[in-house]
């Protein structure tokens, strides 16, 4: 009997309600179907992975996909190591893993910074000291290990000091050769803030929504800044006088501007072409790294 298979997407979250966000995207993206299932962890997953393997056969799992989010991210990452021990040929479902679109918009906010910079100013970020403020934070990290990984020197500033040591010990252990600093002091005054972004090509904003970290009169007095970046769309936004709306645009002096409007298109379009991906290839894994391949292809990087 000849079959034709709707595509299906199964999204696992950590949360009570999966996110209303990644639902709308999976449909625009082309699935015919979405699965979703709240509260779920790394004890629970294990069933629900396998019911999703087995039902359509060989020919039928090339048209599911799987989406593992929620904003526990540790229980992300535990949800995701059970599917890849529990999935084997033929029957492995292509899987997405963005613990509360951390990873994707990690991979927009640095593939911006790295296009922004080599188109304004000619400078490769493995040539650039880019300062992460709120380094230790979920896309903070996200964002030092993808900038790591290309090469550029990193200096996480961050007031949690204990988590930022924590996040240069794992970029170092994962990045070989990994140039990552923490600045060693908390950037509780305009004066420590100031010594903590001196001497940076760039400066990205990755603090909770509403919250400012970077005031103007700071940027004013950094010759060597050429790129400010803020992940930030909620007022106050994280960099004083950098709208949300600015895509690598001069907002200070010769500082170019990347507000939160401008990476989130970037970001969307990552989470859809990976979904398109995961609904019609037959197998795969797409994490942080394979999000920052696509986010440098969308950009001609």
């Amino acid at each position: 009997m000849d079959l034709e298979f709707k595509k299906i997407m199964i999204f696992l979250s950590t949360d009570e309600h999966p996110s209303p966000f990644d639902i709308q995207m999976m449909y625009d993206s082309g699935a015919d179907h979405v699965i979703y299932y709240g509260n779920v962890d790394s004890k629970k997953a294990k069933q629900l992975i396998m019911d999703s393997m087995f039902p359509r056969g060989p020919e039928g799992v090339v048209h599911t996909g799987m989406f593992i989010g929620g904003t526990n991210v540790d229980e992300c990452l535990a949800i995701a190591d059970v599917a890849k021990k529990t999935m084997f040929p033929p029957f492995q479902i292509a899987t997405i893993v963005d613990p509360q679109g951390g990873y994707t918009t990690a991979a927009a906010l640095v593939a911006k910074v790295e296009h922004c910079l080599k188109d304004k100013f000619g400078l490769d970020i493995s040539n650039a000291t880019v300062a992460v403020v709120g380094g230790a934070g979920r896309v903070g990290g996200n964002a030092s290990f993808l900038l790591a990984k290309d090469g550029a020197k990193v200096r996480i500033v961050d007031i949690l000091l204990d988590l930022a040591r924590k996040k240069k010990e794992e970029i170092d252990k994962a990045v070989e050769g990994a140039k990552v600093e923490v600045f060693g002091e908390e950037p509780r005054s305009p004066e420590v803030l100031e010594r903590a972004l001196k001497g940076a090509d760039v400066i990205i904003t990755t603090g909770p929504p509403g919250l400012q970290l970077v005031p103007k009169s700071i940027l004013e007095k950094l010759p060597d800044c050429k790129v400010a970046a803020d992940v930030n769309a909620v007022p106050p936004l994280g960099i004083e006088g950098l709208k949300s709306s600015k895509d690598c645009k001069v907002f200070l002096g010769n500082i170019h501007g990347i507000g939160a409007l401008a990476i989130g298109p970037l970001k969307n379009q990552i989470e859809m072409t990976l979904i398109k991906r995961a609904i019609n290839e037959p197998s795969g894994f797409f994490e942080l790294e394979e999000m920052h391949k696509v986010a440098k292809s969308l950009l001609n990087l």
